[in-house]
């Protein structure tokens, strides 16, 4: 069952996030709907992975929600931002008729985030709080997650869960092949946005121009991240003032 689930959520994010957590006239998210089966497999106690497959699926559905209020054009006026958070409510599940399942959702992961018992190894109950305080902080306070790789060719920086996501399938499928793949396939590397990122063959201005952190590359991933911090910052802003404007 978790590898139905976390399959599932690879898959959702090759689709429009309205599929996942929107609501029209027409149809009902995919995401919304199973909501209810994602809570039971998280009272599942003898299946840590499916708990902690549950609990990566719903932070990515209360993600792809967020995304579902955000404006991308910068000269969007006043009445369309208000009009998007009248619809969406900034990724809030207030007053919804899923605000029950998710505050149920929540007090589960608190359980999760802050469990002891002898029927766990220590080891398990510090993995086990490190990754459901880690779905809480984005389905509690909107951040998004953070993981960085190290690898030969470089570091990849990934700050959504719809990346993350996508990576930890990619990891496990590939297991200990993942870091050459990274280095070489150009696939993954178009998949991931790096630049180029191996140096077999790189003249020391190549390695330059291409891999050292003053690069053109380096630069636009810097301008990238700090965009995204940004927004998350105004998503803050939006979600914490009663009439939906900045603060």
């Amino acid at each position: 069952r978790a590898a139905a689930v976390e399959v599932w959520t690879v898959l959702a994010t090759t689709i429009h996030e309205l599929y996942i957590a929107g609501k029209d006239d027409v149809s009902t998210g995919r995401g919304l709907l199973i909501l209810p089966l994602l809570l039971e497999c998280l009272e599942q106690t003898e299946d840590a992975a499916l708990r902690s497959a549950a609990g990566e699926c719903i932070a990515y559905i209360h993600s792809a929600r967020l995304s579902l209020g955000l404006i991308e054009d910068d000269n969007a006026t006043e009445q369309e931002i208000n009009t998007t958070q009248k619809q969406y409510q900034q990724g809030s599940w207030e007053g919804s008729e899923w605000e029950d399942v998710m505050g149920e959702i929540e007090a589960v992961m608190e359980q999760l985030s802050n469990q002891s018992g002898h029927y766990m190894s220590k080891k398990a109950k510090k993995e086990q709080r490190a990754t459901f305080r880690e779905y809480l902080a984005t389905i509690q306070e909107n951040e998004d997650p953070e993981e960085t790789v190290q690898f030969k060719g470089g570091t990849l920086e990934l700050t959504s869960w719809k990346d993350i996501v996508v990576l930890q399938f990619v990891r496990r499928c590939l297991q200990g092949g993942f870091q050459m793949q990274l280095l070489t396939n150009p696939v993954l590397q178009n998949l991931f946005g790096l630049a180029l990122q191996h140096s077999q063959g790189m003249s020391q201005l190549e390695k330059r121009l291409f891999m050292s952190k003053t690069s053109e590359a380096a630069k636009l991933k810097d301008m990238d991240l700090t965009k995204k911090r940004d927004k998350r910052n105004n998503i803050k802003n939006h979600f914490l003032t009663a009439d939906g404007e900045d603060i």
